[in-house]
């Protein structure tokens, strides 16, 4: 009668392993400390800010600093945080279809604002922050006059405008931004631009007697600035400084 048979030990399979490494990589990267972003901000007492020379309303660049819809948010928010801003103008934004040509990068500074839109696109080279939801709008001066487009937002799908005007079966001329677009309605060149909605307000703040009318079947839109990816602290205390639903922000 031959010993009898050792115990044997108990050996975790290999998923069980995987799963124990797991728990633990991420128990270890809860206690690393935050990244120093906001401190850095705080520290310099400036936040900086990159934008296209012009791009109403949101923000255009002006000899001390910047105005718009969103240069306000941007104010409100760095006296929330404690600090001031610095704007910092990137001519080339908006002047090729890839992004990369323009010239942003993060050493430039540390929130983009130019009428952002939450896309696949913007939301793979940027930490997008939402601040108001939108959606296409039909401005009209003259219905006798042909259509203008705008649809110059990095991160919107500009086919969606192109596609709606040929269903209606209209010719149109396409603009590449809110002032070329005022200067052709107020030239008689178009008599309607289709625009997101804070242009199409926009415009007829300029032009008295025009009207506007939502393109509901139309997809809608979520606005937002940017900001560089792993920038944890500031993007916490900024996001706190924005309005929290982007769906109930007010239009303007």
């Amino acid at each position: 009668m031959g010993p009898p048979p050792q115990p044997r030990r108990w050996r975790p399979s290999g998923s069980t392993v995987f799963i124990v490494v797991g728990v633990l990589a991420y128990l270890g990267l809860r206690q690393l400390p935050p990244d120093n972003s906001l401190a850095l901000v705080r520290q310099a007492g400036v936040m900086s800010v990159c934008v296209p020379p012009e791009f109403p309303p949101f923000v255009t660049a002006t000899p001390d600093g910047a105005q718009g819809r969103e240069a306000e948010l941007l104010r409100r928010a760095a006296a929330r945080i404690g600090t001031s801003l610095e704007w910092n103008l990137q001519a080339s934004w908006g002047t090729t279809p890839d992004p990369v040509d323009w010239g942003l990068r993060p050493e430039s500074c540390q929130v983009l604002a130019g009428g952002i839109v939450v896309s696949p696109e913007t939301q793979a080279l940027m930490q997008p922050l939402p601040y108001a939801e939108t959606g296409w709008a039909l401005l009209t001066l003259d219905p006798a006059k042909p259509l203008g487009v705008l649809a110059n937002h990095w991160g919107l799908n500009a086919e969606e405008a192109y596609d709606w005007a040929d269903r209606q079966g209209q010719d149109f001329t396409a603009y590449d931004d809110a002032g070329e677009a005022l200067a052709a309605l107020r030239g008689g060149e178009v008599g309607r631009v289709l625009s997101l909605r804070e242009e199409a307000e926009w415009l007829r703040g300029q032009l008295p007697g025009a009207g506007v009318q939502e393109v509901s079947e139309l997809p809608r839109h979520t606005l937002a600035l940017g900001m560089w990816k792993n920038s944890i602290t500031l993007k916490r205390a900024l996001t706190a400084a924005l309005p929290q639903n982007p769906g109930e922000a007010v239009r303007r």
